[in-house]
């Protein structure tokens, strides 16, 4: 595909006519369909305007100034108005198709783009935005790409041949047809800059909308439980009214374009009128070809409109492009293993591996000179099971992320060691060699088994039901209607909190990675529970390495070491410690 036509312009704001380029890139990636849209529909096109000719020999046949017969000049108009109707079936049928496809083809390049982007680049944008750009922005460029090009074509195509046949008949008639194409023409060239502005700004509040709804559903519970619907119902009301707002300063500069234009096109038709009647008068031109010069003036009028009446749908393209080419300019993780870090997890994905973290220092992109972490030292050996302690928002999850390549130190780095003494860097290259079990609800709508496979695919039933009882979950799946074949709703509908991070751990244990990350995964289980939990990870994996994030201090009792984060460094604590405090 082409989607990457203007990467080098990540940091550079995207011109309309980079947005445009852009476009046509992806519409020659269908040129065969396009082709054959425009192609019928400039057919359709002739078609329909021939039978304004047709007309006109009708009504001089009947006047008695044409002696012809009138049968045949009837049923070619007739055979015209059926052929315009079937080739525009036919083009319907054709574009819905392609724009399907393109649509389709779009929207799963956009969908695997944003999950190949590196983590942190993606932090500033909220949910709802990136789905409305997946869906609406890919649809709406979708139909542009099939559409955009067969509609001017075809209207400049009405425009001349529709000019052509009153040049031949009228050549002052047609120079009074096109009085209207210069003012169309400087109007549009002034109104276009407004209306990108506009039209960016209406999309990006109408995203804003989206993203505000969804935190509110997904947040629905605590919403109903503090009675604050309300003021959820106002907040949104607010944001409403600024898309109102900026909605109709849109819409007024197409009105105003569209009244100038029809003041224009009044004065244009009243002037042809004015000439037609004169030339009939003077009996330079017949009945039939005054009704056919009236037809034929508005149709090159309303052609030359719907010609400049495509800038707005370019606008709207155009900036739905550029919605679209931020996501592709994110920049990309290196998450396709080398040869070497290949033949590293090949050879210790069984055995296990350790982990050592030297001079580790980072800081958000967006808050370069806060640290998290500074300095900071760590290490964890095959088959050791780590505990790591802090105050909420300590950076505790900031190293988990690091450890998982999510985000890259600004110093130092982490290295994963195997049996035979080799090191590879962590990275997004190395997350084959975690599982890892986050913080939240992390469950995916669909069956209990299919959130397995998503982590082994080739998963059995007897591999899912025993992952399902070293996590304690099979104690409530076992006893649902279809067992691990039930169905779990929405965020994990239907199932309370405990039980949804007993499924996760249990996705997390079917990996069999040599490294185990657990961020607060018994926050909900209660204590029989959370000990059989953890009795069953250190029974069974006695040779992986296990490091839990937790405040809880049954974890910190199969503990090896333990950690905690502290001024900026994770200091490793004695136990005994840390269980009196």
């Amino acid at each position: 595909m082409v989607f990457k036509l203007i990467k080098e312009k990540s940091q550079k704001l995207i011109s309309l006519k980079d947005e445009l380029l852009w476009l046509f890139s992806l519409s020659r990636c269908y040129k065969k369909e396009i082709f054959a849209v425009t192609v019928l529909s400039v057919i359709g096109t002739v078609f329909s305007l021939t039978t304004s000719l047709c007309l006109k020999y009708v009504i001089d046949i009947v006047t008695g100034t044409l002696n012809q017969s009138i049968l045949l000049v009837v049923l070619a108009a007739v055979a015209m108005l059926l052929g315009s109707i079937f080739l525009s079936a036919i083009t319907s049928r054709i574009t819905t198709k392609v724009n399907v496809k393109i649509q389709n083809e779009l929207q799963l390049q956009v969908y695997g783009t944003i999950f190949n982007a590196q983590w942190e680049s993606l932090r500033e944008y909220r949910k709802g935005d990136l789905i409305n750009r997946i869906n609406s922005d890919a649809s709406l460029i979708a139909s542009g790409a099939v559409s955009w090009w067969p509609t001017v074509i075809t209207f400049a195509a009405k425009f001349i041949y529709t000019f052509v046949l009153i040049v031949m008949n009228d050549p002052i008639m047609a120079a009074i047809a096109l009085m209207s194409a210069p003012v169309s023409a400087l109007l549009s060239r002034f109104m276009i800059r407004k209306m990108h502005n506009h039209s960016l700004k209406v999309k990006e509040l109408s995203a804003d909308i989206m993203s505000y709804q969804e935190d509110s559903f997904q947040n629905l519970q605590y919403i109903k439980s503090f009675g604050i619907s309300d003021v959820i119902s106002k907040r949104l009301i607010k944001k409403q009214q600024e898309y109102k707002e900026e909605s109709l300063n849109y819409n007024k500069v197409t009105v105003l374009m569209n009244i100038i234009m029809g003041l224009v096109g009044i004065t244009v038709t009243f002037v042809s009128y004015a000439w037609g009647i004169y030339r009939l008068w003077e009996g330079f031109i017949t009945y039939g070809t005054m009704v056919m010069f009236l037809q034929l003036t508005l149709t090159l009028s309303n052609s030359f409109n719907s010609i400049l009446s495509v800038i707005p749908t370019t606008i709207n393209l155009g900036t739905s492009a550029a919605r679209i080419i931020s996501l592709e300019n994110l920049p990309e993780e290196k998450s396709t293993p080398t040869a070497e870090e290949k033949k590293f997890i090949n050879s210790n994905f069984k055995n296990g591996v350790s982990i050592n973290c030297s001079s580790l220092s980072f800081s958000y992109s967006d808050k370069p000179s806060e640290r998290v972490l500074k300095n900071a030292g760590f290490s964890a050996g095959i088959g050791e099971t780590i505990a790591i302690i802090g105050g909420s928002g300590i950076g505790k999850t900031t190293f988990f992320r690091l450890l998982l390549g999510l985000l890259e130190p600004t110093e130092g780095e982490i290295t994963f060691k195997g049996n035979n003494n080799e090191t590879i860097k962590a990275g997004p290259s190395t997350r084959e060699l975690i599982a890892y079990v986050p913080q939240g609800n992390t469950i995916i709508s669909g069956t209990v088994a299919e959130n397995l496979r998503l982590i082994k695919k080739d998963a059995t039933d007897e591999e899912i039901i025993t992952a399902l009882k070293l996590s304690c979950a099979y104690d409530f799946v076992s006893k649902l209607p279809q067992g691990i074949n039930s169905q779990i709703g929405e965020s994990g509908n239907g199932f309370s909190e405990g039980q949804i991070q007993r499924i996760a751990i249990a996705r997390a244990l079917i990996k069999d990675a040599p490294v185990l990350l657990f961020d607060e995964v018994t926050s909900a289980l209660d204590e029989e529970t959370e000990d059989r939990l953890l009795h069953n990870i250190q029974t069974h994996f006695k040779n992986k390495t296990i490091i839990f994030v937790t405040h809880k201090l049954n974890a910190l009792d199969i503990s090896d070491k333990v950690y905690k984060i502290d001024k900026k460094q994770l200091q490793r604590v004695n136990y005994s410690m840390v269980e009196n405090k």
